[in-house]
Formats: structure tokens, C-alpha cells, sequence
């Protein structure tokens, strides 16, 4: 999937922190090219991280300085408004000279402000390389809103920055309607494109061929940080299994280990189990604290079952990643002043 920025630079005013940014980093340009010649290097970023803090651009004290200045400034990158090197470009220069001047009323056919124009015409610029296609975020969703009228919060994040291509573009918008008309379910849709990668099909063999332990569920769970951080998920397929496959009534033992999985897949996790997580109303109820939705339900042998718990392992990561997305690629959109974003 795509994103527009990093996830480490989040702010609200969005815009006045990159027009900030820039006069920083003309600032900070013209002090150490009087010195020296200008190398992006990390020695450099640190420096530029003290310079930022000195502005009072930023607060805290930053593990890596020279990461943290990397990630400031990416966001700009993407968009064009500075090269890989942190040199202004021409587009950066056009935003400085509006701000400098502190004119920003309209002066384009959109009736939009000028700053707003600059981001926009960048904007319909900006392209990402996603597994080897060049998307263009701004175009896609533009294309979507075309074709559908509208987007809602959901589609907005977890359908939209699924598109690579034409082909995706339209088999996505397809899944769109059939969405809104209650044919195909959000989990479905995201699985459906994650499962034809090579990587998610040599793990789904792998999961359904082996049998279960802690290494596998690790390994299978492909965690892009550590594969540590899969731990978790065994104990959750171990009471999966106890409860649907072998008949067992341990259902509290079953809400404590999805419990034990953290963040917004936990949440999903026990949505997609439980009527409710109160552990008192599950301990008294049993059985009838399970979901009837829920897929395990129907798993008649251990390979049916293995085939929902990959499916939604890796769907449920999925749209966590999305939703960390969602809010970057709204504030990035935003700047251009052309898209409303309210009634979810």
C-alpha cells in the first residue's frame, strides 16, 4: 500500500509546519555553506536536529538526532518541495517567496490560496513506488472520487491505498460497490490482495503443511519489526483450537490471550471472537459470549481452521497499518484545500 509522509512526523497544521520547515532549512543552508560545502550526511542531520531544537521547532531529546531530522524533513521529499539532499527546489522556492511575503490570497482558477495551489500542483505530481508501480496517491483518489462520488472514512483508509495500477484500480472500485451494497466484507477485500503476493502464499503453505508452535506462528506471521513480537499469537491459536476444534469451555483462557495481543489488531482480534470482552459476563455466559459471526464456527478440521487464522492474522495487521496511514495521507490531502473531509 501507499502512504504520503512518514508516521513519525505527525502535526496538526500540517501546512504551517512544512513552511516552517522550509525557512529552517534555508536558514540552517546559508550558516554552514559560508563554512562549508553542504553534504546530507549524518553528521550534518545531527547538526540540523540541534538547529531545529535551538528554533524551538521541536522538544524532547531524540534517541537519533540524525534519524529524527531524516524524518522531519521526508515528508517534504515526497512531495517534492525539497530533493533527497534537503536542497530547496524550485517548487520549495515558490512556497518560501508566498510565505516570506505572507501573500496568500487567491490568484488561481480553483479560488483556492496560494500556498494551497503549490501543494496541490505537487501533490498531483507526487508518485511512489509501490513493489515496482509508480502510484500516484493524489490521482487515485481523485479517480475514486470521480467514479464513486464519494468516500467514506473505511474506504478512504483501507481500500483506496490498496491501488498500484489500473488493474487494482478497477477491481478495487468493483469491491467498492459491492461493499456499500453489503456483498463483501472490509476483511475480504484487503485479503484478496495481500494473498495473491508470493511471499503470503509461501506462508500459507507453510502454516497449513506444519504443525503449530511458537516458531511457526513467528515465521508465518512475517512481523516486520521482530518476529519476537508475533509471541503472542500462539497461545491465541492454541485456545482457538481448544475451543473450536477439541470442544474445550476454557472461553476465559480464550479472551485472556487475545487480550495479550496488543494495539488495534488485539481490538479486531476480540471483536471478530467475542460479544464482549468483560471477562465476568464470559466466565458466566461461555459459549454464548462467542460471536455467531465468528469464522471459527464453521471450521470443521484443523486445516480449516489454520486457513481463517492466516486469513485474519495477517488482514488484522493489515488494516492496523492502514489506519496508522489513514491520518498521514488526510493531512497530506488536506493541504490542497480541494478535498472535504467531515461526517466521517
Amino acid at each position: 500500500c501507499w502512504v504520503v509522509g512518514t508516521t513519525s512526523f505527525r502535526t496538526a497544521k500540517l501546512n504551517l509546519k512544512i513552511e516552517e520547515q522550509l525557512l529552517l532549512l534555508d536558514e540552517f543552508y546559508n550558516e554552514i555553506t559560508k563554512k562549508h560545502s553542504w553534504n546530507w550526511n549524518n553528521e550534518l542531520q545531527e547538526k540540523y536536529y540541534d538547529f531545529m531544537k535551538d528554533k524551538d521547532f521541536l522538544t524532547g531529546d531524540a534517541k537519533r538526532k540524525d534519524k529524527d531530522a531524516r524524518e522531519k524533513t521526508s515528508g517534504l521529499v515526497d512531495i517534492g518541495l525539497i530533493t533527497e539532499d534537503r536542497l530547496i527546489t524550485e517548487a520549495g522556492r515558490e512556497l518560501l517567496e508566498i510565505t516570506s511575503a505572507g501573500v496568500f490570497e487567491t490568484d488561481n482558477v480553483f479560488n483556492i490560496n496560494r500556498d494551497s495551489f503549490v501543494y496541490l500542483k505537487q501533490l498531483l505530481k507526487t508518485s511512489i513506488d509501490v513493489s515496482g508501480n509508480i502510484v500516484r496517491p493524489f490521482i487515485v483518489v481523485i479517480r475514486c472520487l470521480t467514479e464513486l462520488e464519494y468516500l467514506n472514512y473505511d474506504e478512504f483508509a483501507y481500500f483506496v491505498p490498496l491501488i498500484r495500477d489500473n488493474d487494482s484500480a478497477e477491481k478495487i472500485i468493483a469491491d467498492i460497490k459491492l461493499h456499500r451494497e453489503g456483498k463483501i466484507e472490509t476483511e475480504e477485500i484487503i485479503y484478496k490482495r495481500l494473498i495473491q503476493m508470493d511471499n503470503y502464499k509461501l506462508a500459507q503453505k507453510e502454516f497449513i503443511g506444519s504443525d503449530v508452535n511458537e516458531d511457526l506462528i513467528c515465521l508465518v506471521g512475517m512481523n516486520r519489526k521482530s518476529r519476537s513480537y508475533d509471541k503472542p499469537y500462539y497461545a491465541l491459536y492454541k485456545n482457538i483450537k481448544n475451543i473450536f476444534l477439541d470442544k474445550n469451555n476454557e472461553y476465559e483462557a480464550l479472551l485472556n490471550s487475545a487480550k495479550k495481543i496488543n494495539n488495534k489488531p488485539g481490538v479486531l482480534w476480540r471483536g471478530l471472537i467475542f460479544k464482549t470482552t468483560n471477562i465476568g459476563v464470559v466466565r458466566k455466559n461461555g459459549k454464548t459470549a462467542i460471536c455467531e459471526e465468528c469464522p471459527f464456527l464453521k471450521c470443521a478440521n484443523e486445516e480449516e481452521l489454520k486457513e481463517a487464522f492466516f486469513k485474519y492474522l495477517h488482514v488484522f495487521k493489515a488494516m492496523a497499518t492502514l489506519s496508522d496511514y489513514f491520518d498521514l495521507n488526510r493531512r497530506y490531502f488536506n493541504i490542497t484545500d480541494t478535498l472535504i473531509f467531515e461526517d466521517r
